[in-house]
């Protein structure tokens, strides 16, 4: 990349050594990178291209890119929504935030406004494949100030680069991250697809770079709307007029008529409207194309305290002014950053981060960090009460940050992570009260789920009917919410809280092992809210045993280990050409069902009664999960209402192991039994004029009977095909009679 003009321009010396910079040439500058970047060996060794397959493997179905632009979505609007309940918070003295309504009212606006113009940020996210954030520091080189001083001394020939002043160090480390994120092409396989190496292992990164640069560009948008609306508001106030502009030409010489410069746009309005509409011009013009958003900002900051010093203003000294400029691109570089989820991250959080960078290895468990704590540390912030709570235990006051009062704040460039303030708090904690009153009403109508219950036997009744964890039903159809990032977090959280009130509420003597059956509820609730996130799926497979019982730790460990040989895209191809659910047992079939064409050699997924079971195409796609529950079958319906969990078959039959094969076939003849008797059951009188309780009992009696028929059909027909089966069927014949010792040698393991 080009160094920007005003290391030309800052003073004869260091114009000499940007000069030469420019003039290194491509290989002599990557010589000179190769030798001080701190990465570059782990980048371009095959362990690190490994990382790169493994991690992009993972990022490369529909899922993660679903979640990003959802989020993206709910954010832009949460955003004004936030500032909009402030307003009126401010306005009865519950808070002290400073809104006002004209800048509410700028960032609606903006949440309409410039959609095709931002795409050229998802555009170079792509192309470039990691954050367009001029915001950089030696440490995200890999480097110490030390080394860096180093470097530009000894290497780039800078005698003293103190006198580099911050854009053109920023401009130099720019230049060694493009080349330390390209260092993969340099290998021999970014070579190879004619030099398309590159793009061919990380494309699935490009793709959500490119989503997140577009995320943060809406965002700020709304911010620099916000600023143009406050600034247009105070020089209205102070009687500044605009002025008038000018047309240039092509090479920016400005256009004459006649002698005089042509106008472009006539001056002299100086109300709130006209100040407004102008100032978001000057902040969003043809050059937004550039990406320099922060100079726009800096251009425009220095431009409009010219007009308040020509309008007999006083504005500071010149030093003043940059220091504003710098503090209006802080704030809104840090506003984007936060609500697209990229804040850095303190504390524990950032020791994993610290862990994984040091262990590569480590990322296989958690490939991500930063945005998912971020996305559950704000989904955290709406809880109500307890955020409140912890805050005025810890801190009196958050760091009030009123934005664009560029004189009041005092926020550093890099500085440290700070505590969320009571102004900003409190408006969430609304919406999340507010979330939770409506869950309430909802779970009362049964119009939404939470997570999938625990027990086996009321996972196979909700697998059954259909019914999906973490859905909304709207009209007839069950949606998927938990995907709905940030808000996602609180509502399934309420969901569970109010099954978990239902269950336990009219228990009045919690005996102790129930008291332990709360607090495993209460461990799964937490687990299947934070860590099953599938941007946190290594964590999960590594807590889940714990607070499960129908979890296997050494399986989901293995598993977590072999997922990287089926990268997502694949196995989510396997499942939008396959249009039913498989049968798996073991890691090699779930590795096998996540394989075109081979998942359909796997067995057909049948429940207790019904049809096998079948993918939906949209969900297969965009891993949110819907189902028409217009569809439900009278049995279905029925099952789900006298809440009928009874009949499930296990793999375990007559004290043998089943393969999947045998597990499919004999669920399959189960279901096809079962399924008709069910539906001249609940069609009977006598069905009908009894009690719920009543009718679960004729199912179970009519379940029983059905398995032990299906069982013992099944059982012959094994022991005469199958030689293995009748061998493990007779030595476990034996040892449940206790007559191990009169056991034939030849039954013997």
């Amino acid at each position: 990349m080009k160094l920007n003009d005003s290391c030309h321009t800052s003073n004869q010396i260091m114009a000499i050594h940007a000069t030469r910079l420019d003039e290194f040439g491509l290989n002599v500058k990557n010589d000179l990178y190769r030798k001080a970047l701190a990465r570059d060996s782990q980048t371009d060794s095959i362990s690190g291209i490994g990382l790169d397959l493994v991690i992009n493997g993972m990022l490369s179905g529909m899922g993660t890119p679903t979640v990003n632009v959802l989020s993206m979505m709910i954010q832009s609007i949460l955003k004004p929504t936030i500032e909009s309940i402030g307003l009126i918070t401010d306005s009865i003295k519950f808070t002290k935030g400073g809104r006002e309504w004209n800048q509410v009212s700028a960032m609606w606006q903006a949440s309409v406004d410039g959609f095709l113009q931002d795409g050229v940020y998802f555009r170079e996210g792509f192309r470039k494949g990691y954050s367009l954030e001029r915001d950089i520091t030696e440490r995200q080189l890999g480097m110490t100030k030390k080394d860096f001083r180093t470097f530009l001394k000894e290497d780039m020939g800078i005698e003293d680069p103190k006198t580099l002043n911050i854009e053109q160090a920023q401009d130099i480390m720019l230049d060694m991250q493009d080349y330390m994120h390209n260092t993969i092409g340099n290998t021999k396989f970014g070579k190879m697809f004619n030099g398309k190496g590159e793009t061919l292992v990380r494309w699935p990164t490009k793709i959500i770079v490119g989503i997140d640069e577009y995320g943060k560009a809406r965002f700020r948008r709304q911010s620099m709307f916000q600023m143009a609306s406050k600034f247009a508001k105070e020089d209205a106030g102070h009687g500044i007029k605009t002025q008038d502009t000018y047309k240039v030409d092509d090479t920016g010489a400005p256009l004459m008529l006649n002698g005089e410069r042509v106008i472009d746009k006539k001056g002299g309005d100086g109300s709130y409207d006209g100040l407004y509409t102008r100032y978001k011009e000057e902040l969003f013009t043809d050059a937004a194309t550039s990406l320099m958003w922060d100079k726009r900002i800096k251009t425009f900051v220095a431009e409009r305290r010219l007009g308040q010093e020509n309008a007999g203003i006083k504005v500071g000294e010149p030093e003043d002014v940059l220091k504003e400029a710098r503090l209006a691109m802080s704030l809104t570089r840090d506003d984007a950053l936060y609500n697209a989820f990229q804040q850095r991250l303190a504390g524990t959080p950032r020791k994993i981060q610290q862990l994984r960078h040091d262990h590569p290895a480590f990322a296989l468990f958690v490939p991500f960090i930063k945005t998912p704590w971020n996305i559950i540390k704000e989904g955290y912030n709406y809880i109500p009460f307890i955020p409140a709570l912890r805050a005025s235990l810890t801190t009196k006051e958050g760091v009030k940050k009123v934005l664009f009062d560029l004189r009041a704040n005092k926020v550093p460039l890099h500085g440290p992570v700070e505590k969320m303030s009571y102004d900003e708090l409190i408006p969430r904690q609304i919406i999340g009260m507010t979330m939770f009153a409506t869950i309430g009403t909802m779970f009362d109508t049964d119009t939404i789920t939470g997570s999938i219950p625990r027990s086996p036997s009321e996972r196979q009744r909700w697998k059954d009917a259909g019914i999906k964890p973490y859905a909304i039903k709207i009209g007839d159809t069950w949606v998927g919410y938990h995907r709905f990032e940030p808000v996602a977090t609180p509502l399934a959280m309420a969901a569970d809280l109010l099954t978990f009130t239902k269950e336990y509420a009219d228990d009045d003597d919690i005996n102790t092992e129930e008291a332990l059956e709360l607090t495993a509820n209460l461990l799964y609730m937490v687990k299947s809210n934070i860590t099953s996130k599938t941007f946190l799926e290594g964590i999960h497979t590594l807590t889940a045993a714990m607070v499960d019982p129908n979890v296997s730790a050494q399986r989901g460990f293995v598993e977590t280990m072999a997922r990287p040989l089926t990268p997502a895209i694949l196995a989510q191809t396997a499942k939008m050409m396959d249009s039913y659910d498989r049968q798996t047992t073991g890691v090699l079939e779930r590795l096998q069902a996540r394989i075109p064409i081979y998942r359909e050699q796997l067995p057909k997924k049948f429940g207790v009664y019904g049809e096998a079971q079948k993918l939906d195409f949209s969900t297969a796609l965009t891993s949110v999960p819907i189902f028409d529950a217009s569809n439900m079958t009278p049995v279905q319906q029925e099952m789900m209402r006298v809440e009928w969990n009874k009949g499930g078959i296990q793999g375990n039959f007559k004290g043998v192991t089943l393969s999947s094969e045998q597990l499919g076939e004999l669920r399959q003849l189960n279901a096809e039994l079962l399924t008709p008797l069910l539906e001249t059951t609940i069609a009977s009188p006598a069905y009908q004029a009894s009690s719920d309780g009543m009718k679960r009992k004729r199912l179970d009696k009519l379940s029983r009977k059905t398995r032990k028929r299906i069982g013992t059909r099944f059982a012959n027909e094994l022991r005469k095909t199958d030689p293995e089966f009748a061998k493990k069927f007779l030595s476990a014949y034996y040892t449940r009679l206790g007559l191990e010792d009169e056991m034939p040698d030849s039954l013997k393991d």
